[in-house]
């Protein structure tokens, strides 16, 4: 039994070693095409990284907006005075969303889509523009500003499917 037990051991250890010489010559001889490769992963990670930081912003300043917005759809807007404090809550929100859009920067990773995200990031920037002075009419109408916000949307698709990855739906993500 002893030397069934020495044996396995033995055969363990054996194969543990040839498992860490070989995949020590996989990564020597996968090296050149990795450092291509991570290149890629590296720009995916940095444009998906500045999309998610897109939302994070507008998300941190909108909150009173959203609710007026929801508000709006499920019709059941308050009036008078209730009304009128909505109202300057979410443009206020508005306008903080508004600056913090046009305080974002581009990293310098993203260089080579510099003209591209600024565009965006200027749609976004007249879409809540729009917003604002639709809140200071008695009836707010928001489609001309989801449009805006639209273009911003599909450039910033754009440049995700160009760079491998998934298509995703910021107005959807920034209105919640």
């Amino acid at each position: 039994m002893k030397k069934i037990t020495i044996l396995g051991l033995s055969a363990a250890l054996l194969l543990a070693a040839c498992g860490n010489e070989q995949s020590t010559d996989t990564t020597e001889t996968t090296s050149g095409s990795a450092t291509m490769e991570s290149g890629k992963e590296s720009i995916k990670s940095q444009l998906m990284q500045f999309y998610l930081s897109v939302s994070k912003e507008i998300n941190s300043e909108d909150a009173p907006l959203n609710d007026f917005e929801i508000a709006q759809a499920e019709e059941a807007l308050p009036s008078g005075e209730e009304l009128s404090e909505m109202k300057e809550a979410a443009a206020a929100a508005a306008e903080q969303a508004k600056q913090a859009v046009e305080a974002i920067e581009v990293p310098e990773s993203l260089n080579d889509y510099q003209e591209e995200i600024d565009g965006a990031l200027a749609s976004i920037a007249t879409s809540y523009e729009m917003k604002i002075e639709e809140l200071g009419k008695e009836t707010a109408d928001f489609q001309a500003a989801a449009e805006k916000f639209a273009e911003a949307d599909e450039a910033l698709n754009e440049l995700l499917e160009e760079n491998g990855l998934v298509a995703s739906n910021l107005y959807n993500e920034v209105s919640q």
